[in-house]
């Protein structure tokens, strides 16, 4: 939309300057999750949480436990092969390798024991039973934990920009307003872990760190 002109002085609209500024950040948060190979985007993150379900599901029946290495590649096969991706330019090998990093990170991936599996040498060849109840949200919710820590400037001005970085979906029939609740809903399952100082968000304790705390031995 052209600026309106008054008085020879070209006018911003409100709503222009929002939008243009909700565009830059979701660039920028993106760009962050790039640089910590996490990031996906919705539609095929949303397609590999399908592929990963169906081939655990499958497993139950054999009890055979795929490593986290093969389901990582027989997930991405499956979700080229889904007819309902849509999504021919997807690199299922990149996807695939960042949700399950994601995944890693939420530690939403559990072993046959009922031990979550965590990032280090030894996840790849770790046997996957299940995934953790609500593990969707709790994936996408790290990606937001992730970007508050990063950034360490996200505020409550930015509910648009995050948004359209973690639930851009190309999809004009999604109002945006519902992804920015959803974004609200996730921030409400990290009040735990993030805080609001004034308008930001602050991650209280980083979470490798909460991770060493716990692992101190008692009295240490």
């Amino acid at each position: 939309m052209a600026p309106s002109v008054l008085g020879g002085c070209p006018v911003i609209f409100e709503k222009d300057h929002r939008e243009g500024r909700a565009f830059t950040r979701s660039r920028e948060m993106t760009d962050c999750l790039r640089k910590e190979l996490l990031y996906s985007e919705k539609r095929p993150r949303d397609t590999m949480f399908r592929a990963i379900e169906q081939l655990l599901a499958e497993q139950e029946s054999t009890r055979h436990h795929r490593i986290l290495a093969s389901l990582t590649r027989e997930a991405a096969a499956r979700a080229q092969a889904d007819p309902s991706a849509s999504t021919a330019a997807v690199r299922w090998d990149v996807t695939s390798r960042t949700v399950i990093k994601a995944m890693i990170g939420a530690e939403v991936l559990i072993t046959p024991d009922g031990r979550p599996i965590r990032a280090g040498i030894t996840a790849q060849a770790t046997p996957v039973a299940v995934v953790r109840d609500g593990y969707q949200d709790l994936t996408e919710a790290f990606l937001l934990e992730t970007l508050i820590h990063r950034l360490n400037d996200v505020t409550t001005r930015d509910h648009r920009a995050l948004a359209h970085a973690l639930f851009r979906q190309f999809d004009r029939g999604v109002p945006l307003a519902e992804l920015e609740d959803r974004v609200v809903l996730l921030l409400a399952r990290l009040d735990d872990r993030v805080e609001l100082k004034g308008d930001r968000y602050v991650a209280r304790v980083p979470r490798d760190a909460r991770r060493a705390n716990r692992q101190k031995p008692a009295g240490s």
